[in-house]
């Protein structure tokens, strides 16, 4: 799949059709009041009120919507226009004013500049070929002083193969950290039961040296990296619930890191 991006925009075109009202979402919890930003994020991220905050690869809206009720000025990226649109209609709904942008992440404006942090979470780095320039991106966005916060499934997690049955013992299906693209195709809706007619996607494994020398070659200086045992979706079958709103591996089962938290300065 030489044009990766366009593959992608389309699987996410129609994601973000579907997603909006999905339960997996609980956007109709944020219609009433709610923040739905995992507890596991808004802890880490801490006081975001009255920064200036770029969330990069947004999808439709709810994390960067969030974040805004916890006080920031929030500008959304992402690079479907499905789900920008859909953005901009659950902000006017909810009445949570915001930014959002419709760009490539890797061919961000060059005005998007000065914020005091920029956030990613959970499932956006996979769909990243180049994150040398993705931490380039971030890093440009950023004032001097200003933080990076990624919390992200973890690199060795990625390797895992998620088609056995749940009983069966971890197996080893993808190269850690390969250069080589993962083209996949019947790919369904991570959120929900359906058929999807964009089924095929283009995904990168980054090792956790790639993120890193990305990030400190893109005058980032990493302050704190956590592995977490657990992730707020079932990513691999031997996952149990940890409890409402996260997914462990069960006790006593071989432990792996499942999730990665990276908060960095620039320079």
């Amino acid at each position: 799949m030489s044009d990766y991006v366009s593959v992608n925009r389309a699987f996410w075109d129609e994601l973000a059709e579907r997603h909006v009202e999905s339960e997996f979402y609980a956007t109709a919890r944020f219609r009433t009041g709610e923040n739905i930003l995992d507890s596991l994020v808004r802890e880490r991220i801490g006081n975001v009120a009255g920064k200036r905050l770029l969330h990069l690869q947004c999808h439709f809206g709810l994390d960067t919507l969030s974040l805004a009720r916890m006080g920031a000025d929030v500008t959304g990226l992402d690079f479907s226009p499905v789900a920008i649109e859909a953005a901009r209609t659950l902000s006017r709904d909810c009445n949570v004013p915001a930014a959002f942008v419709q760009s490539d992440v890797l061919k961000a404006p060059e005005d998007l500049t000065g914020f005091d942090i920029v956030f990613a979470s959970w499932g956006a780095i996979p769909w990243i070929g180049d994150m040398t320039r993705w931490m380039q991106v971030a890093a440009h966005a950023l004032k001097p002083g200003g933080r990076l916060f990624l919390a992200e499934g973890h690199p060795m997690m990625a390797t895992i193969d998620e088609m056995v049955p749940a009983d069966a013992p971890f197996r080893i299906r993808y190269d850690y950290g390969s250069r080589t693209p993962l083209e996949l195709e019947n790919q369904q809706d991570y959120a929900g039961p359906g058929v999807l007619k964009a089924h095929r996607n283009v995904q990168f494994l980054h090792g956790m040296a790639t993120i890193l020398n990305a990030a400190i070659s893109a005058g980032l200086s990493i302050v704190r990296i956590e592995e977490l045992d657990r992730i707020p979706w079932q990513a691999l079958p031997q996952l149990v619930e940890a409890d409402s709103e996260y997914w462990k591996l069960s006790d006593g089962a071989p432990q792996i890191p499942l999730a990665l938290v990276l908060d960095a300065i620039k320079k």
